[in-house]
């Protein structure tokens, strides 16, 4: 049997994002599991069920979402979430907290393409 690529959806808000489900049914997941009212301190014991749970070569199936709202939160919780890491036993994290990291990445991105298009620069000689 194939191995279930499975996200672990951490937030410390009240309910997770449906936003932040769909998109991550849709990216394919085969099942994703919010946690929500989580607490900076209850995010190393999430972390390390999650891998100890599967063998050392399940990371790449293995992932852990941060959500929420507050930006520094969830920095702070990808700090955690990293620092729970029990070599071999280590997955993805990624935090996004209201969309705010993609989108400020796509608007970054977006800049490079118009100082280019418009003034023959790049965002690194800015």
């Amino acid at each position: 049997m194939a191995r279930k690529h499975i996200l672990h959806m951490l937030t410390p808000l009240k309910q997770m994002s449906p936003f932040d489900v769909n998109m991550a049914l849709d990216a394919g997941f085969d099942a994703v599991v919010p946690y929500v009212d989580v607490s900076l301190a209850e995010v190393t014991g999430l972390v390390q069920d999650a891998i100890f749970s599967r063998p050392p070569d399940a990371g790449v199936d293995t992932g852990i979402f941060i959500a929420g709202k507050d930006a520094s939160l969830a920095l702070d919780m990808f700090d955690a979430a990293k620092k729970a890491m029990v070599p071999p036993f280590q997955v993805s994290v990624f935090a996004d907290p209201a969309g705010s990291f993609t989108t400020a990445a796509a608007m970054v991105a977006k800049v490079e393409k118009a100082l280019e298009k418009k003034f023959q620069r790049a965002l690194r000689d800015t």
